[in-house]
């Protein structure tokens, strides 16, 4: 269970306090968590990402400073995953609110896609919705020999 966040002293993460964790039926016959004691740990972090599932975005930690939607959840504008804060995304649940887990793969993915745009500074060669890569056209990029292509995957 993480426990904190540690920062470098600049405002940047630098990582992250955990503590370990039982699961032990309670007396209700509910699921109780239990911290095992002595089992701290340190682990080192760049970066952070949260995964919230169906409890919606967790003010404790994001505070008033991301903007929020008239139902609570993190706006960001359509088809977009980036945030009232630069550099930092949202996708899935804490965006949409309560939803299928294909849509959380799926906004995750497109989420990836701006992240690399944010950090490359430039368009990505990630996969969009469907799986498609459009290629590089190596005939305009100075390489007569090789054909311009589409490269399709899937999950």
């Amino acid at each position: 269970m993480s426990k904190d966040f540690v920062d470098d002293g600049n405002g940047h993460v630098k990582g992250i306090n955990i503590i370990r964790v039982e699961w032990t039926k309670g007396a209700s016959g509910g699921w109780d968590m239990k911290q095992i004691e002595g089992s701290e740990q340190f682990f080192s972090a760049d970066l952070v990402l949260l995964s919230m599932g169906f409890l919606g975005p967790e003010d404790r930690v994001l505070g008033n400073n991301i903007e929020k939607d008239a139902r609570k959840n993190i706006k960001t504008p359509p088809g977009q995953y980036a945030t009232s804060l630069p550099g930092v995304f949202a996708a899935g649940d804490c965006r949409r609110g309560q939803s299928l887990i294909v849509w959380g793969i799926n906004e995750g993915r497109q989420a990836a896609r701006d992240v690399d745009t944010y950090l490359m500074g430039q368009g990505t060669q990630l996969a969009t919705t469907g799986g498609i890569v459009r290629g590089v056209n190596y005939q305009t990029a100075g390489h007569p020999h090789r054909p311009s292509r589409s490269v399709a995957v899937s999950a």
